[in-house]
């Protein structure tokens, strides 16, 4: 997952700190249709088209699958005490690429430009949700995330996603049905498919690394959303029980159970 991502802008970030301001360049918070044609072509390793969800679930030993050499020595860092969230570094271990910021967000008024995260956390972001830290983004990307209560949008991309949950409680969308996501617990997504961790407690951030442990270079990824896709993803989309949260409820995006539920009469306030 990159951040912002259960609500993840995906976007090339380029900083430049002057005094205490932060400036950001970066490409708009959705990949636009025509970006597809210049990426990358897909790897081998790449599934040819999306799939409704991972076939893997929730679990508490490390999947083979997740298993990569700076992914595990930040994990080690972190199970061990030795680093916590905010004493971790970037660009550790070997690995290079990502931004050294710390833990970012952004505003809905002004969504292209980044901000710390507020001293509250993902709490404390209002509408936004979330804040995220990088880590590296080659020779892999990793990161962690925080997400607030209420928090989360199933989405897809053609690379594989590896999470480590490392505290709040919250859920996955995972072998068709959502799951606990409890500190502890890793959970293995593969290529392109759809899958989300809401957090579903009122007092509490859910934070979790998140790591792609074959792909590297985070500008090349191509994340889709329900509002991206054509009439048949939508489909597969409006199978998964989910809400636009945030985004619902602030009357800006519709989609999935919810358009389903609006036109059932049952909208929400």
């Amino acid at each position: 997952m990159k951040i912002p991502f259960l609500l993840t802008p995906i976007c090339c970030l380029s900083f430049l700190v002057t005094g205490c301001s932060l400036t950001v360049e970066k490409e708009p918070l959705v990949q636009e249709e025509s970006k597809a044609a210049v990426l990358p072509p897909d790897k081998s390793w790449h599934a040819e088209r999306p799939s409704l969800y991972t076939q893997h679930a929730p679990t508490d030993v490390q999947p083979e699958g997740c298993q990569q050499k700076q992914a595990i020595k930040y994990l080690k860092e972190l199970q061990s005490g030795e680093k916590d969230i905010h004493t971790i570094t970037p660009n550790d271990h070997g690995a290079k690429g990502a931004n050294t910021s710390g833990w970012l967000t952004w505003t809905v008024e002004d969504p292209n430009t980044l901000i710390p995260c507020p001293e509250g956390g993902a709490a404390a972001t209002g509408e936004v949700g979330m804040c995220w830290k990088e880590l590296s983004d080659d020779p892999i990307v990793i990161g962690l995330v925080r997400v607030a209560s209420g928090t989360g949008i199933p989405h897809y991309h053609r690379e594989k996603e590896c999470y480590y949950s490392l505290s709040g409680h919250g859920m996955v969308w995972a072998q068709g049905k959502m799951q606990p996501f409890n500190p502890g617990n890793y959970l293995e997504i593969t290529s392109k498919a759809i899958h989300y961790a809401p957090n579903t407690y009122d007092d509490q951030d859910l934070i979790f690394m998140y790591w792609f442990p074959q792909d590297k270079n985070f500008k090349t990824f191509l994340y889709r959303w329900p509002k991206d896709v054509g009439s048949g993803e939508k489909l597969m989309f409006d199978f998964v029980p989910y809400t636009d949260s945030h985004a619902v409820r602030s009357g800006k995006d519709l989609s999935g159970w919810d358009v389903i539920n609006l036109n059932k009469g049952n909208g929400k306030k």
